[in-house]
């Protein structure tokens, strides 16, 4: 078993390899990357935040596993503003949003288990704009929209458990699309622009994807998780051609 990061160049080349502190209860499932350059990752499995430099060196750590306000049940979706404030998504019967400064000082949070407005079932990714947070609600095949303040604004679906949500330069919302093997993009109002990928392990094909993330204006990198792989897809794939 190991559970590691592994940093590469927006070419794809691998750069170094960072170890976590342990992996035997399981593996991080979420990473942001702060304004000052610092890497968050969500240890899912050992209940924290951890905080490295862009070179690999643990900084610092919060969080405890707990159901109380400011502890976690498997932290998974991770964010930061460009003033260090850090939003952590959590599952495990405990599905709710949490916000916290640099530090690790509780905030605010919300959130509960369930299937209405502003509840979650298994909120496993997140991503912010400059006003808006997206969370991808896995279990309720949905995506949510808040305010930064947590005040309920909008869904969207017809998903099959969307997996990862991330933002590119133009604000539009990416879409992995773990159930149906494909990567999605809306417009921020929700309305559907393109679609790309299917099921297989062709250069094209996707098999239970985590997260698709623009890496520039041309490319769009794809977490292909059963295929073991990264991709590196044009982002004219996914340029507004019928869903």
């Amino acid at each position: 078993k190991s559970a590691r990061i592994q940093k590469f160049d927006r070419d794809g080349r691998f750069v170094r390899t960072w170890s976590t502190p342990a992996c035997d209860m399981g593996r991080p499932s979420g990473l942001a990357v702060t304004a000052e350059g610092d890497v968050l990752v969500a240890d899912t499995h050992y209940h924290r935040i951890l905080r490295y430099t862009a070179d690999g060196v643990l900084k610092s750590e919060f969080g405890r596993e707990g159901r109380g306000p400011g502890e976690f049940l498997y932290p998974t979706g991770i964010g930061a503003l460009p003033d260090g404030t850090i939003y952590v998504s959590v599952y495990g019967g405990n599905d709710r949003l949490q916000v916290f400064n640099p530090e690790g000082r509780l905030l605010r949070g919300w959130g509960v288990y369930g299937a209405g407005a502003g509840d979650f079932k298994r909120p496993q990714s997140l991503a912010l704009t400059k006003d808006r947070l997206y969370v991808a609600d896995a279990a309720n095949h949905r995506i949510q929209v808040f305010t930064h303040a947590g005040k309920f604004l909008a869904e969207w679906g017809d998903l099959r458990y969307p997996y990862g949500v991330s933002v590119d330069a133009e604000g539009r919302i990416l879409v992995a699309e773990y159930g149906r093997h494909r990567v999605l993009k809306y417009a921020p109002d929700g309305r559907l622009l393109a679609s790309a990928g299917g099921p297989g392990n062709g250069p094209s094909e996707l098999n239970t994807p985590w997260a698709a993330v623009p890496i520039d204006a041309g490319r769009v990198a794809v977490v292909d998780c059963g295929n073991h792989r990264v991709q590196l897809w044009p982002a004219s794939w996914l340029a507004g051609a019928a869903p």
